[in-house]
């Protein structure tokens, strides 16, 4: 995927961390975080949601991970969660990081599983089925516009595929984010 534009990076450090900070916040704490898990935010980009995710963490003794493909995103979510020396920061491929079996409690993929090449997806989402641990859960929300996004059914085709087992779905349509697919998925315990 190519970098974001500096222009596109400013611009989500002032729409998403500043303007829509509080429907973060809300998601974040809809996840119902005890803030002692491994959490990782696959594509967490400028990093709206891990700000949140940072400090309900921090409280708790939990670690996050963020993880993204660009250069110029993990850069600025450097400066974004400069307060919290805890977090782990990976750059690259979430298939070629050699990352341990169910290495983490809780998963989120936030409004970026639609930017990945369609054939490419599968085996995204199979390698992060394998980090969650059994009994762990994957927060996903994807924008369902047909001009930018992709179907609920598709989500819903990618994640259970992997034997992730959804537990609470919805669609929606948010005022500034238009039309979306939301959903918390399971792995099963055996």
């Amino acid at each position: 995927m190519p970098e974001p534009s500096r222009v596109e990076v400013f611009s989500s450090r002032l729409f998403a961390n500043r303007l829509l900070s509080p429907l973060y916040r809300r998601y974040v704490d809809q996840m119902s975080l005890r803030g002692d898990e491994r959490v990782l935010d696959y594509g967490s980009g400028g990093g709206a949601a891990a700000r949140h995710l940072a400090k309900r963490l921090q409280a708790g003794g939990g670690r996050l991970t963020c993880m993204d493909v660009s250069e110029r995103w993990q850069t600025s979510l450097r400066r974004v969660l400069h307060a919290y020396p805890e977090v782990e920061f990976r750059l690259g491929d979430v298939r070629a990081m050699g990352l341990h079996e169910a290495s983490y409690d809780v998963i989120l993929v936030h409004w970026m599983l639609h930017d990945v090449p369609p054939g490419d997806q599968p085996s995204i989402v199979t390698e992060l089925a394998r980090l969650l641990r059994p009994g762990g859960r994957l927060f996903s929300r994807e924008p369902t516009r047909a001009k930018h996004g992709m179907p609920a059914a598709r989500v819903r085709e990618l994640f259970a595929a992997t034997g992730l087992r959804e537990s609470h779905s919805m669609e929606g349509r948010a005022a500034i984010l238009g039309e979306y697919y939301r959903a918390v998925w399971t792995k099963p315990t055996a």
